[in-house]
């Protein structure tokens, strides 16, 4: 029979570190909480007793709701409570524990110091962050080696922090090669389907030139050697005339339909850039072939949609990303939106510049909602085979 609580928690990526964490602060817990019973003063079930399970419950709630991969409402200004209220917490847990191993917690709260600041700065305030911890053990419990003790876990602190920043940069290493591999897939396809329709044209432009040019001036010949002939020889020039005429009539048609065709099919590309991301929901949304003559036009669909999803996974609030894209005869639109909340207009910093330049060279028009919302309409015109 499965615990419900741990079932879910698999179901909400409860990550090893964060298990980790949720075993030393059980273990560590139940241990204060024992030898505490275990005095006079602070009998199991007593006030004091329970004002000290419930800090090391809040504790624990806090640190749970803060390290979720999940977007929390009102981020990051949330997160940053829970992290703050965490450390009020262990403080008043110094008073009322007198075993100072309860400085473990502190160890486990400063490992989320680098989600927040960067490294340097917060190994700069690790001396401040165990010096609770000495004043408390040191004048309040009176116990006389609260200094080494608090060196001690002072190290740990930073080793904690040391531990946390460097996963934090290998995780974002890792997010930033997934990246660039999706944008390089999604490039090559474009540049296959752009090869494609250079060599189509190249074809085109050489049976025009070469056969149609050939076929034009075998007619003439024929033309003015039907004139100066006569009797049987006329009638199998003009014979031939006739099917020359009908094959110059065949190429130009072929010449024609492969001009017509001359497009590039670019679904491949944006289905490079789809991406599996734990907790969050991204969704493309286009037809299939999405053929488009443009090159600036594919280009500009491409880069509205990584640049958006780069965004949405480094810094939107919101859970669920969905770009559609949709052609109306010459028309073809582009909605990018996801359920974060922005505080703050849009400004024209060097990704939304860009992002600017590439559709107004594309020919489009480019609009983005108003906050609280986010999302971006995108419009081209632009010949496309899909209607």
């Amino acid at each position: 029979m499965k615990i419900p609580l741990l079932k879910k928690l698999a179901e909400n990526n409860y990550g090893v570190d964060r298990w980790v964490a949720l075993l030393t602060w059980a273990l560590l817990s139940v241990a204060c909480l024992y030898f505490l019973a275990e005095r006079p003063a602070s009998p199991f079930f007593s006030e004091y007793w329970v004002i000290t399970a419930a800090c090391f419950v809040i504790f624990y709630l806090c640190f749970h709701w803060a390290t979720r991969e999940a977007p929390l409402p009102n981020e990051p200004k949330l997160r940053v409570i829970l992290v703050a209220i965490q450390f009020i917490t262990i403080v008043g847990l110094y008073f009322l524990v007198p075993y100072n191993f309860v400085a473990i917690l502190m160890v486990l709260w400063a490992a989320q110091l680098p989600y927040f600041m960067p490294l340097n700065k917060a190994i700069a305030a690790s001396p401040i962050i165990a010096l609770p911890h000495f004043l408390v053990y040191q004048f309040y419990w009176q116990d006389n080696f609260a200094w080494l003790s608090a060196v001690l876990f002072w190290t740990f602190i930073i080793f904690s922090m040391t531990m946390m920043g460097t996963q934090l940069r290998e995780a974002r290493a890792r997010e930033n090669e997934q990246r660039i591999n999706r944008e390089l897939r999604a490039t090559q396809a474009l540049l296959t389907e752009a090869g494609k329709q250079t060599e189509r044209t190249r074809i085109a432009r050489n049976i025009h030139d070469l056969l149609g040019h050939h076929l034009t001036a075998l007619t003439i010949n024929l033309q003015v050697a039907e004139r100066k002939s006569a009797g049987e020889v006329q009638s199998l020039i003009e014979k031939s005339r006739s099917i020359a005429q009908l094959l110059l009539a065949d190429v130009r048609e072929a010449v024609s339909e492969i001009r017509e065709s001359d497009v590039m099919d670019i679904a491949p590309a944006i289905a490079a850039l789809d991406v599996k991301i734990p907790s969050k929901t991204v969704k493309l949304d286009y037809p299939t072939p999405l053929n488009i003559n443009n090159i600036y036009v594919a280009e500009a669909i491409l880069a509205l949609i990584q640049e958006s999803l780069t965004n949405f996974m480094r810094h939107s609030t919101g859970d669920q990303y969905q770009a559609t894209v949709t052609t109306d005869g010459h028309f073809i639109n582009v909605v990018i939106t996801d359920n974060g909340k922005i505080n703050h207009d849009i400004t024209e910093r060097n990704g939304i510049k860009g992002l600017t330049e590439r559709v107004s060279l594309a020919g489009g028009t480019l609009q983005f909602l108003a906050p609280p919302a986010f999302g971006i309409n995108a419009e081209f015109r632009a010949e496309s085979s899909n209607d």
